[in-house]
């Protein structure tokens, strides 16, 4: 797994900062200052102090200074393996700041908590503090984002057999998982694995194994293996069955994604 990260940037004017598609997500939490976040073709989000923008690394996206001062920004890179029911088609939100709203309130309050563990002076950031607050800065954005009361109702990590075959994919993405195994791990029948995982998780245990492989894939992909040893490496059993599931997802075949996510960065 990906460590948590956070930095805290000064971006002078004009500045650009270019960041490829990756299995990460990213936030940029304004601390003073103006920044815009563009994705190449699809959308384009100002940000002022307070503001948080959330960006999905599926897509390469560009964030940039176009005042005349300078911008204050608290980034965080957040691994998606601690939402491994995100979907892949996740792109770019604003979260604006919002007094009035205590849900928003509190994230604010998660962002000074991280501010404060990495710029203590004297005590060096806690990795595990920091993936804890990750996961609090996370379910935050998530209730912001939901309708009606903000409630992640059923809320997937709540349910202990389920998790624990979503775990069990998302550490072993190759293997060639069958329903029978997936219900065992979570110590139920088959017919009610399967109901109960659609409810609670919105996708089938096949589906999720396949969103599983195909970051995977893409991590590959980008640290420039072929698309045969990514095939191999993923599960899938053929160059072209990988190919489908990626188009499939993606809306296009592997080498045109990794075509146009660079030319994305060139042109935003």
């Amino acid at each position: 797994m990906q460590e948590v990260h956070y930095d805290i940037k000064v971006m002078a004017p004009g500045e650009v900062l270019r960041r490829p598609a990756h299995v990460a997500g990213y936030f940029y939490h304004v601390l003073e200052g103006e920044i815009e976040a563009v994705v190449a073709g699809e959308a384009r989000l100002s940000a002022g102090p307070k503001d948080t923008l959330v960006a999905s690394g599926f897509v390469g996206h560009v964030i940039q200074n176009h005042k005349f001062a300078p911008a204050r920004v608290l980034i965080g890179t957040e691994p998606y393996e601690y939402l491994s029911w995100l979907p892949a088609t996740f792109t770019l939100s604003l979260y604006p700041y919002d007094p009035d709203d205590s849900l928003n309130r509190r994230l604010l309050l998660a962002m000074a908590l991280v501010i404060e563990e990495i710029s203590d002076p004297v005590v060096a950031p806690d990795q595990l503090s920091l993936e804890r607050t990750a996961e609090l800065i996370i379910f935050y954005f998530f209730r912001m984002g939901s309708m009606g009361d903000g409630q992640l109702d059923p809320f997937p990590w709540s349910d202990k057999r389920l998790m624990a075959s979503v775990s069990a994919m998302q550490d072993d993405p190759a293997r060639n998982w069958t329903l029978d195994q997936l219900a065992k791990l979570a110590s139920m029948s088959r017919s009610a694995f399967a109901e109960r995982f659609r409810q609670v998780l919105g996708v089938t245990p096949m589906q999720m194994l396949s969103e599983f492989r195909l970051r995977v894939a893409m991590r590959n992909l980008q640290q420039g293996a072929s698309i045969s040893e990514t095939a191999l490496r993923c599960g899938y059993g053929s160059d072209e069955a990988f190919i489908r599931a990626f188009k499939r997802v993606f809306g296009n075949t592997p080498a045109r994604w990794l075509r146009e996510q660079h030319r994305s960065m060139l042109d935003a």
